[in-house]
């Protein structure tokens, strides 16, 4: 009597999902599209920093300016680092060699070596980190993919 066995095929399917689980493309990458919608609400719409705290209020000329054409934004102080959109709408995931991360490609400042977001903290403090709660979010799809992942 021969006896078969499926083993070899068991062992290389599970093999096949720690690799997988190390393939940035699938658990950062996951995380990342996660957070940036929380990240965008809360500094553009919320006006908040890192800390909860609002990001600041804008000067009384810089609020003129603000509402004038081209930008016709509204007379609300609350600074939300908005003024064209060009910062709130050029995020981009940018793989790395340990994942992903969300970049900007509308932050440059033209003749400045410094970015707009290196400026804003500069002036209100730390903004563009990760929350706690963005932080638990992450880990919360990281796991949620790696279940999926096993369980598939």
């Amino acid at each position: 009597m021969e006896i078969t066995s499926n083993i070899p095929f068991v062992v290389g399917n599970i093999l096949a999902k720690f690799r997988e689980l190390d393939n940035p493309e699938t658990v950062s990458r996951a995380a990342a599209v996660a957070v940036l919608p929380e990240l965008h609400y809360r500094i553009h719409t919320e006006g908040k920093k890192t800390n909860g705290s609002a990001i600041g209020t804008y000067s009384n000329s810089y609020l003129r300016l603000r509402q004038r054409k081209p930008y016709n934004r509204t007379s609300d102080p609350d600074v939300i680092a908005s003024l064209t959109r060009q910062l709130e709408d050029s995020y981009v995931l940018k793989a790395t060699e340990n994942g992903y991360t969300i970049d900007n490609i509308g932050n440059t400042i033209r003749g400045d070596s410094k970015t707009k977001t290196e400026r804003l903290e500069e002036q209100y403090g730390e903004i563009w980190a990760l929350t706690e709660r963005e932080k638990e979010i992450t880990q919360l799809v990281a796991q949620n993919t790696a279940i999926a992942l096993m369980n598939a």
